[in-house]
């Protein structure tokens, strides 16, 4: 595995990779305001309370910084959000390709396999965490890569590694996943350091770790005390409490807060089920990486890379000392004392080994659309792709050097054929949502409407017209925040209530402690709707149309 320096050319490369991706994604941004998990990030990003589960206080606030662009939308811009930190990321995984090989070509198309594979341009143009949470991890490991080539006069960029990995608390936990292998990769480079630069690489790394954990904590508290109406905690923790048999006092303190918004009490068992076994979720995990987002051919080049390491450990122990030596345990020392030489193989292992914690975590994760969990190991992939490549054309350009005539000019036709293995199997999908100016590839609408991605604004602007201003809806989680969006952040409604009414674990019922609200607020005058005809209503409430139709007007039964 052949250590390679970045030069400023290589950054240049990485910025212009990055626009170009930033480029197609724009293309085929949403345009306006979504459903689902994209309509509670748009909204909430103005609003500023707590999201769902993990709550992202820095996603959110990073969010908010681009939404202050005079451009379109306010929710546009937190599309835009998504689609700069993906442009990021392909130009990131650029450089970490760069760390391993040589040839530039290579790791570009390394970055390329990335940038149009499915699901990673899926979310890239739609308001999510996975992309930004990606840019935080590609970002890490740029960091730590940077960092070990000299560390003690670059141990600022320990620091700057251990905060965001703290800070990636509130983006994504798929960037924290980091955190179990990133020590042991910090100690095993300390180790071959002379013992007086140790402890200050070791106080670079605490002092970010504090800097992280305490601007991280600082962001959490800032949007619990804000806690608009829109915030997930009014909005759905708080009153379907009783569905996790809490009460009213388990949510007093802001530590209390934290603790059942970061620690999930609502996913919590879709953490390590029983019922689903690993082999089935690998599985699935591979079926969907070969179908969907890389192909075979392309997974044949990772391993091509990934093989890398082996080899360069053959050549280490091989010129480590004499090749005649008897003793394992010897040659074992002496091959260890030669691994500060060799940079690129100590942090080849190590990114195998943080992908492999990452699988072992998100392979026992099943919320249901377990598939954007995956995102965070395409990093790993789409690096060992562009490695294999830029070795296969390091072999090419060696091996024609040496022949005569007209085979000596065949190496640009080899690197076009990569090229074509990397870009035909994305080929047609991908020109076509260019041409459309939508993701036109896209599968997963519950987010997205594709065939009408103004109907979210539309839809909701009607339904909210049809309400009084002081109306407390209760209706099904797809358009909540697109509802609370339109009517907090575009004040269209700004003084009306909305809550989820069947949340993850409910069982399609309501709370019973949402019940015993939505009965109060009923007694006390104010207009109570519901979307649909839930389960339990009729026995409690007299049920009619109201709204125009589009909702169910609540009454107290006679």
């Amino acid at each position: 595995m052949t250590t390679s320096q970045l030069h400023r050319k290589d950054y240049g490369l990485a910025v212009l990779i990055g626009v170009l991706a930033l480029a197609l994604y724009v293309r085929t941004l949403a345009p306006d305001v979504l459903y689902h998990d994209s309509g509670e990030f748009q909204a909430l990003t103005y609003t500023l309370g707590m999201t769902h589960s993990t709550g992202y206080p820095v996603y959110l606030l990073a969010a908010r910084v681009v939404g202050f662009l005079p451009l379109y939308s306010p929710a546009w811009r937190v599309n835009l959000f998504s689609a700069l930190c993906a442009a990021w990321t392909v130009g990131g995984v650029y450089l970490l390709a760069r760390y391993f090989t040589p040839n530039r070509i290579g790791a570009a198309l390394g970055s390329t396999a990335l940038a149009l594979s499915y699901t990673f341009w899926s979310q890239a143009i739609i308001a999510e965490v996975y992309t930004p949470g990606m840019a935080v991890l590609t970002t890490v490991l740029l960091l730590l890569a940077y960092w070990q080539r000299d560390p003690f006069v670059r141990r600022r960029a320990l620091a700057w590694a251990t905060a965001l990995t703290c800070l990636a608390l509130g983006v994504h936990l798929s960037a924290v996943l980091i955190a179990p292998t990133a020590p042991l990769f910090v100690l095993w480079v300390l180790a071959f350091l002379p013992k007086a630069q140790r402890w200050p690489c070791l106080r670079a790394a605490l002092v970010g770790f504090a800097i992280g954990v305490a601007v991280y904590a600082a962001t959490f508290i800032a949007l619990d005390l804000n806690n608009p109406p829109s915030s997930f905690i009014q909005v759905m923790l708080y009153p379907s409490r009783s569905i996790w048999g809490l009460q009213a006092t388990d949510m007093d303190s802001i530590l209390e807060r934290w603790w059942l918004t970061f620690m999930s009490v609502q996913w919590r068992n879709a953490m390590f089920p029983k019922a689903i076994s690993f082999a089935v979720s690998l599985s699935a995990y591979l079926t969907r990486i070969l179908s969907r987002e890389f192909s075979l051919w392309m997974m044949g080049f990772a391993l091509l890379g990934l093989g890398a390491i082996r080899h360069a450990a053959q050549q280490l122990a091989r010129s480590s000392g004499n090749p005649e030596l008897d003793v394992p345990s010897v040659r074992a020392r002496l091959f260890i004392r030669s691994i500060p030489n060799a940079p690129a193989l100590s942090l080849g292992v190590f990114m195998v080994l943080a992908y492999l914690v990452m699988v072992l975590f998100i392979l026992n994760y099943h919320p249901g659309d377990e598939y954007v969990f995956y995102l965070g190991t395409y990093i790993f992939i789409s690096t060992a792709i562009g490695v294999g490549i830029g070795r296969t054309l390091d072999w090419a350009e060696r091996f024609l050097t040496k022949r005569k005539g007209w085979l000596r000019h065949l190496y640009p036709v080899i690197a076009v054929l990569c090229a074509l293995v990397v870009i035909t199997p994305y080929a047609g999908p991908r020109w076509e949502a260019l041409q459309a100016g939508k993701g036109t590839f896209v599968q997963e609408t519950y987010p997205y409407p594709l065939e009408n991605l103004l109907e979210p604004r539309k839809l909701c602007t009607l339904r909210l017209q049809m309400l009084p201003e002081d109306a407390y809806v209760v209706m099904n989680w797809r358009a909540v925040y697109t509802m609370l969006y339109l009517a907090h952040v575009e004040k269209l409604r700004p003084g009306i209530v909305v809550k989820e009414a069947t949340p993850y674990g409910s069982n399609g019922q309501i709370a019973e402690s949402l019940l015993e609200e939505m009965l109060e607020t009923v007694r006390a005058g104010r207009p109570v709707y519901v979307d649909q005809v839930y389960p339990g209503l009729r026995e409690r409430f007299r049920v009619m149309p109201g709204a125009g139709g589009n909702f169910y007007r609540l009454t107290l039964r006679r």
